[in-house]
């Protein structure tokens, strides 16, 4: 909803715009009673739902309640015209955007009292999730000293992706500042506020993000897959400081400090005291006169006095809001004592690598190179229309089906090289025989794009920003549109928005490319044919000859060859034969193999499945389940499989942080499955004429029936959608934003299963 200048809108005159974000537009307002100014904020968020005002008055209440010297006033708040509003103090004074690096003293205050805020408020039920330089409004006195710290949004984030205002999966937040659980589906809390909190202050020490990165691929895969950033790769004068950062930005949320003001009380005194006395020397050797600006060289110290602070030789006395707190103010905790940041070799990770991974649509880049685009300061909002992830616009969730093979298609060895013809005709073909609408995959939720297979015919719908509908275009379509390939028996969704289809044995792909790049209409992907399984993730793969093949990104190993070298053409994976089935999410894959399943890539949380958190650059077999394995899927890191029947899940099966979820398989309580499917926290599987689906957090181990879906032939689950068909019918569920529901009116989410009507 957009605001003119001169307008009323729930009573409030608006006086200016503010800003726009992935959470709403703000406006400057003026009170309708009491004159003064305050800041709009229209929420971006689907208000339809005849019970949403009454759960969002809940929302707002709690958001409200908070009453803190650095957290930002929220004073009225309402439903007006479907949408949702509130309305806060109007700050003087200027956020932390591209306002980095500052002074190691500003540093210090500012950190020491955002801390203050969120611990506050998490202890209080509140969990921030979007904190960042643009969140943090510094007001300084004429001196230029700093006069007062606010933190805004604060709960706004979780009134936006709450359950009750979106649905399922929404993720909310920046990707450059966001923990990998919550990239990960996961519920956030106060640790991945201090996740945050530490990507803010390394930002702010050094003018870059720990995280480097052009594209929201690269930013995801480097927060959940990455090597923990070391801030003496940015400067390596700071280098004492890596175990401090290495401590706050530790993948598993168990890891980090107690609370936010331990990790800024460690760092202040870090900060305070100085390097320790024997000089620190960089272990990454620097190139004479290539050192990063405002670095020194490697050996030399940095004094406190030289950083702008006093020398101590205790403890520090933080200073913090609790000496500028006004009369009348609840006065928060004061801050914990310091905690000792982890010592020795362990505590400083190498430094990450994270390109943009390439290769989705199995063809390279000039001279074979990967793109290393410099780094964008500017945060890549993600309002990602899933349950509580993902990106990822969708979340930065990654939503893959399998098991996918077709009785119909022809089987044979991979092709030896490439193919002669690169393009796919345009021409329209006859069906080879009459079939049922077949749903394979759904988007990823920053795509947003759905596929269906009709008389071997394939049409794409909903989200297309870098034409994963293949129609030539980067426009949304709310109705199917027919993608021109013949006798497609495969499709599948993945990624960031790549869509990958089997077309008489050949397998073309398009959409999320490299970087920013869109390619808009399919393209042959050379080196491999006779595919009788498909499945997108980051990376992809296939399935040729009872082989598997995967190309594309590798940061993990998840292309199974034993190395972690990115691949624009399908190599085969090492050590399997009679591959009936495949899965690929953002860098684990899995496949059922001579009747058994074996996974590989990344296993942070036990995705693998052997009983380990070790990546895997070759196939590993799941441990524990014995009988025949006829189907497998995965997501970013939850696994499931079928085996005799019965459905069982590991990795991150429960999607709480404060749980390490399951290195071996349990089962989910589902029993003669033929088909299985997930997203980052949800899966569904169809079981003798039904359609049962669960939740991997929460109410994890509750199985919902769909009642009104019987005798259903194929699902599609995905972070903001799913997608099942009957015999004859297509129905789909969920979000609607980009029309993924197939209506010409999108907009309208809807929890019951809406028919699409493929042409």
């Amino acid at each position: 909803m957009t605001l003119e200048p001169g307008s009323t809108f729930a009573g409030y005159r608006i006086v200016r715009p503010l800003g726009k974000g992935g959470m709403g537009e703000v406006y400057l307002a003026e009170h309708p009673s009491l004159g003064r100014h305050e800041a709009i904020k229209v929420i971006s968020a689907n208000a339809t739902d005849p019970t949403f005002a009454g759960r969002f008055r809940n929302e707002a209440l709690l958001a409200a309640s908070l009453d803190h010297p650095n957290i930002v006033t929220v004073h009225s708040y309402g439903v007006e015209d479907g949408s949702a509003w509130f309305t806060m103090s109007y700050l003087e004074g200027a956020d932390l955007n591209d306002a980095a690096p500052l002074p190691p003293v500003d540093v210090v205050e500012i950190t020491a009292r955002v801390a203050d805020a969120l611990d506050y408020a998490n202890s209080r039920g509140v969990i921030h999730r979007d904190i960042k330089p643009g969140n943090i409004v510094v007001r300084r006195d004429d001196a230029g000293r700093i006069e007062r710290v606010t933190v805004l949004d604060f709960g706004i984030a979780r009134l936006v992706d709450s359950v009750q205002l979106t649905a399922t999966n929404l993720f909310i937040g920046t990707l450059a500042y966001s923990a990998p659980e919550t990239l990960d589906g996961s519920a956030a809390s106060g640790a991945s506020d201090q996740y945050a909190l530490a990507c803010t202050a390394f930002e702010l020490l050094t003018g870059r993000q720990p995280v480097p990165g052009t594209s929201p691929l690269a930013l995801i895969t480097g927060h959940v897959s990455g090597p923990i950033p070391r801030i003496s790769t940015v400067n390596p004068s700071m280098g004492w400081l890596d175990p401090i950062f290495a401590r706050a930005l530790a993948k598993d949320p168990r890891q980090r400090y107690p609370n936010c003001a331990g990790f800024t009380a460690a760092l202040t005194t870090a900060l305070r005291s100085g390097p320790p006395r024997t000089s620190y020397r960089d272990p990454t050797p620097v190139t004479p006169g290539r050192q990063p600006s405002g670095a020194q060289p490697a050996g030399v110290r940095t004094t406190p006095a030289a950083a702008g602070l006093p020398s101590v030789s205790g403890p520090p006395s933080v200073s913090g809001p609790q000496a500028r707190m006004q009369a009348g103010m609840r006065s928060s905790p004061p801050p914990s004592r310091p905690i000792a940041a982890p010592a020795g070799p362990d505590a400083v990770v190498p430094a990450p690598s994270v390109g943009v991974p390439h290769g989705f649509v199995g063809h390279p880049l000039p001279g074979g190179q990967m793109s290393n685009a410099p780094r964008r300061r500017t945060g890549v909002i993600v309002a990602a229309v899933a349950a509580v992830l993902l990106l990822i616009g969708g979340a930065v969730t990654v939503g893959i089906l399998v098991s996918k093979s077709d009785s119909n298609s022809s089987s044979g060895p991979a092709a030896s090289g490439p193919s002669e013809s690169t393009e796919p005709s345009t021409e329209p073909s006859e069906p080879n025989s009459p079939t049922t609408p077949q749903v394979s995959t759904i988007a990823t939720g920053i795509s947003g794009t759905i596929c269906a297979i009709e008389n071997r015919s394939l049409y794409c719908w909903g989200g297309n920003k870098y034409g994963s509908i293949g129609d030539g275009t980067t426009v949304d379509r709310p109705t199917p549109t027919r993608v021109p390939l013949n006798d497609v028996t495969q499709v599948d969704v993945g990624g960031l928005g790549t869509t990958c289809a089997v077309s008489a044995g050949d397998v073309y792909c398009w959409g999320y490319t490299l970087g920013s790049d869109a390619r808009t209409t399919p393209r042959k992907v050379a080196g491999i044919s006779n595919v009788t399984g498909l499945s997108v993730g980051l990376s992809t793969c296939a399935i040729s000859g009872g082989n598997a093949y995967c190309w594309g990104a590798n940061t993990n190993g998840q292309l199974g060859d034993g190395t972690n070298r990115s691949s624009d053409l399908p190599v085969q994976v090492d050590g399997l034969s009679d591959v009936t089935a495949i899965s690929t999410g953002l860098s684990t894959t899995c496949a059922v193999a001579d009747g058994g399943p074996y996974c590989w890539g990344s296993n942070t949380l036990g995705q693998v499945g052997d009983g380990t958190t070790v990546d895997r650059q070759t196939p590993t077999r799941v441990l524990g389940l014995r009988g025949t394995a006829t189907a497998i899927a995965v997501s970013i890191s939850t696994a499931c499989a079928i085996v005799d029947g019965t459905v069982s899940c590991w990795g991150n099966v429960t999607g709480r942080s404060t749980d390490a979820g399951s290195t071996t398989p349990k089962p989910v309580g589902v029993s003669n499955a033929t088909t299985v499917s997930i997203s980052s926290s949800t899966g569904c599987a169809i079981t003798s004429g039904s359609l049962d689906c669960w939740q991997f957090y929460g109410d994890s181990g509750n199985i919902t029936r769909v009642g009104s879906i019987t005798n259903p032939t194929g699902v599609a689950v995905e972070a903001s959608n799913t997608c099942a068909q009957t015999t004859g019918d297509l129905y789909c569920w969920g979000m609607n934003d980009k029309g993924q529901l197939g209506t010409a009116a999108p907009g309208r989410y809807s929890t019951d299963p809406v028919r699409i009507s493929v042409p």
